[in-house]
């Protein structure tokens, strides 16, 4: 199905959580604090994934807060599994990836993403909390080895740590993962100081690439191979190029549906008509119907 603007629907993200075990103090925290009992359980989880697919939905993404936190993480998993569904990842901090690496894949997730903004523990403390990033290291290393491949490291661009992308990239070169460097979104006037403009360093990686592939139906991202290492920039930030090329819709930990990143004033209830047993499909309709460009520009119509 495709939306109202010609965008095609292929990709589905679901949180899981909002609990996560660092307080990175950039972490927006998508969805709100639970009220009632809207907490979703691994069978429901598989039920609206399932009703997605008759939508175009193909690509399952996993993320919380920090999902490896449920103990029911490879259920949940487990019942995501559909035969419509080429591929399962999912987002973490990587602090319990070593942990749960080999159980994640045997319960069929494919590949994961680790977030990683520094290699330096000092720094990544000071950005975390409490994170050990000694501990994100071993996981990267451990999803990689058991198979959860391609395996990509989110790098949070930011003026605190940017200074560090060289060691990341040298990082990402060595164990084989592919970098994504994602632009920082700051979502208070506190955190602007935090922003830093990413399109000088993916001009100069441009510039020293062997190749450059455009991923269609990645927010039409561009891929860059620079001496063996994958490099990839996700722009969110007032680039209407971004939103013309969105093909995800989302699902809240709460259990509603996000038709927009950007966005929470247009959320549809998924969870409230599953356990009242109605027929699923018509508030799929709905989150699709709502979705719009949050940066528009005249190619959309």
């Amino acid at each position: 199905m495709k939306d109202r603007y010609g965008r095609e629907i292929r990709s589905f993200r679901i949180s899981v959580t909002n609990k996560c075990n660092l307080k990175c103090f950039y972490c927006h925290r998508e969805g709100h604090n639970l009220e009632g009992n809207r907490y979703i359980k691994p069978e429901e989880f598989g039920v609206i994934v399932k009703t997605s697919t008759k939508f175009g939905v193909r690509k399952v993404k996993i993320s919380g807060g920090e999902p490896l936190i449920r103990n029911d993480i490879c259920e949940i998993i487990e019942n995501v599994k559909d035969k419509k569904i080429k591929e399962i990842s999912l987002t973490t901090n990587g602090i319990f990836l070593e942990k749960y690496a080999e159980k994640l894949k045997d319960a069929g997730l494919n590949r994961v993403n680790v977030s990683l903004d520094t290699l330096n523990p000092k720094l990544y403390k000071e950005i975390t909390k409490f994170g050990n990033v000694e501990k994100v290291i071993n996981g990267i290393k451990k999803a990689i080895n058991v198979g959860l491949t391609p395996l990509k490291v989110n790098f949070l661009a930011m003026t605190i740590n940017i200074k560090d992308l060289p060691n990341i990239m040298e990082f990402c070169r060595d164990v084989g993962a592919i970098l994504q460097v994602i632009e920082f979104i700051p979502l208070n006037k506190e955190l602007k100081k935090y922003y830093y403009d990413i399109s000088t360093i993916e001009n100069e990686i441009k510039e020293k690439s062997d190749k450059v592939i455009a991923r269609k139906f990645m927010h039409n991202r561009k891929k860059y191979i620079v001496d063996n290492l994958e490099i990839e920039f996700v722009r969110p930030m007032d680039n209407s190029e971004f939103c013309m090329h969105c093909t995800r819709i989302r699902l809240t930990h709460d259990g509603y549906l996000k038709p927009c990143l950007l966005r929470d004033d247009n959320l549809v209830d998924i969870l409230t008509p599953l356990r009242n047993g109605e027929n699923l499909e018509p508030y799929f309709i709905e989150c699709i119907n709502r979705r719009e460009p949050y940066f528009k520009f005249n190619k959309l119509k």
